[in-house]
Formats: C-alpha cells, sequence, structure tokens
C-alpha cells in the first residue's frame, strides 16, 4: 500500500488506518487479546502501517495489546495515540504521553491526538496556547 506523507512532516501514513478500539475490551464482550493481536499483525502484513489507539481504550489495553502485536517491528509502523479530553492540562498530558510510551512499549510516539476537545465529556475546558 502506498504511503502519504502527514500534512508538513515527514511521517509517513497509510491512507488507511487499523483502529484497535475494540482491542481495549471494554464495553466490547468476546475480544480476545490473540486475536486482536492476530488481527493487526493481519492488518501491517497487509499493508497497513498506521495504527490508531487512545489511552482510554480499555484503559491503556489497546496500547499494551498493540505493543504486544508489533514489538518486533515497531520501526515499520507508525503509533497514532490519543490523549482524551480530561487529560488537557499541561502536567496531565505529559503524564498520560509517559504512560501511553509505557502501554506502547516505545520511546516514541509517532502522532499524538487530542482524542475529544476540551470541554467534552464534563471536562475542564483547557485552551491550547503557545509556551
Amino acid at each position: 500500500m502506498k504511503t502519504r506523507k502527514l500534512g508538513s512532516t515527514n511521517i509517513e501514513i497509510t491512507p488507511i488506518l487499523m483502529g484497535t478500539w475494540q482491542a481495549g475490551k471494554r464495553m466490547w464482550s468476546g475480544i480476545d487479546d490473540n486475536e486482536s493481536i492476530n488481527a493487526i499483525r493481519a492488518a501491517v502484513e497487509g499493508g497497513i502501517t498506521t495504527i490508531d489507539t487512545a489511552e482510554v481504550y480499555g484503559e491503556g489495553h489497546s496500547e499494551r495489546i498493540l505493543a504486544q502485536a508489533l514489538k518486533d517491528i515497531r520501526d515499520k509502523v507508525v503509533y497514532a495515540t490519543k490523549v482524551f479530553a480530561n487529560h488537557l492540562k499541561y502536567d496531565q498530558v505529559i503524564s498520560a504521553c509517559e504512560t501511553s510510551l509505557q502501554n506502547l512499549s516505545t520511546d516514541y510516539i509517532d502522532l499524538y491526538q487530542i482524542h475529544w476537545p476540551s470541554g467534552t465529556w464534563n471536562s475542564d475546558i483547557v485552551p491550547i496556547k503557545k509556551p
């Protein structure tokens, strides 16, 4: 599968991404970790190299499953994970990112996103400002 640049970055993503919400198991029944790992591996073998997850998917379980699935080919895939709306204050973002790095068993995240805007899910309004 051909990749394309993400915006003006040097990150190359596939136009089709693999989502891993269900791998978190929360709110889903009958999800087997080995089946999730096999599905992630099958997606990568089929050419999808961009995998999306989030800290909130199973309270990090999805990130940990992703790490198990791709630990031997980490340098060949793009990890896109997200910080949740209730972790958007500066110290919370840093802490959430550190936890995601641990969950993903990696020292870098290719694309770190805001999962929901501040103010959603009864979270505080946190303005985005330049340091």
